[in-house]
């Protein structure tokens, strides 16, 4: 049992970071095995691993840090060292994975402290399935694992400003995000940016898979984007 942040954390099935080995569950590798078609997508997953840590190692650590800096100071963040300080407060907080230049902007409402929300994430691990069918090739923050986390930064609510209603705190999570650079950033779903970010953010998005992958079957997706950029300017 290890002690990170205060908590403790398992050992999930294999290291407390992320590896090749690890990315993809045990079950869905021996599955694998004994299906053609199943190795062939696995080596599609793989394969996309590979290109993301290319491209987060190519990603400069000064630019990343001081885009977090200004990030959490405009937005009133402030960094914790232990979640015990933050049990049964709710707010937003910030994951930082200093070795791969990305942060993950998180939201714990009501009932779900931030101590309690951040583990979650250590915890879980993704579905095959569910790797080989992402629409964007950025990681999520559940593929990660505990001692990937170097930093946490937490903006509790402190004046009751809330809803008990979720979606709407995914709303107010949407417009940090779109803050944010999308190069560094592991949010990559597109339902809860406001609409006045939202294309901006699409285009971003895609850029950034194109730096990763070349050219792909992105690319036409992108030059679609692009031609109706240019037609509304």
């Amino acid at each position: 049992m290890t002690t990170h942040f205060g908590v403790k954390v398992l050992n999930r099935d294999g290291e407390l970071k992320l590896t090749t080995d690890n990315y993809v569950k045990k079950s869905d590798k021996d599955n694998a095995v004994s299906f053609e078609e199943s190795k062939l997508k696995l080596e599609k997953v793989m394969t996309r691993f590979d290109l993301n840590m290319r491209y987060f190692k190519s990603l400069s650590w000064i630019n990343f840090n001081e885009e977090l800096s200004k990030f959490v100071i405009s937005n009133n963040f402030y960094e914790i060292n232990d979640l015990n300080y933050v049990e049964d407060i709710y707010g937003f907080y910030v994951m930082v994975l200093d070795e791969y230049c990305q942060i993950y902007i998180g939201t714990s409402s009501r009932g779900h402290g931030i101590k309690s929300r951040i583990p979650q994430h250590w915890r879980e691990q993704i579905s095959f399935d569910r790797l080989r069918c992402e629409d964007s090739g950025s990681f999520v923050i559940d593929s990660f694992r505990a001692l990937d986390t170097t930093r946490i930064f937490v903006c509790p609510d402190d004046e009751h400003k809330f809803y008990e209603d979720y979606t709407l705190n995914e709303f107010l999570e949407g417009r940090l995000v779109a803050k944010f650079p999308v190069d560094y950033c592991l949010n990559q779903s597109m339902s809860s940016i406001p609409k006045e970010f939202l294309f901006e953010r699409l285009r971003e998005r895609d850029l950034r898979d194109l730096k990763v992958y070349g050219k792909s079957h992105l690319t036409s997706k992108f030059e679609r984007i692009s031609q109706r950029a240019e037609k509304k300017s």
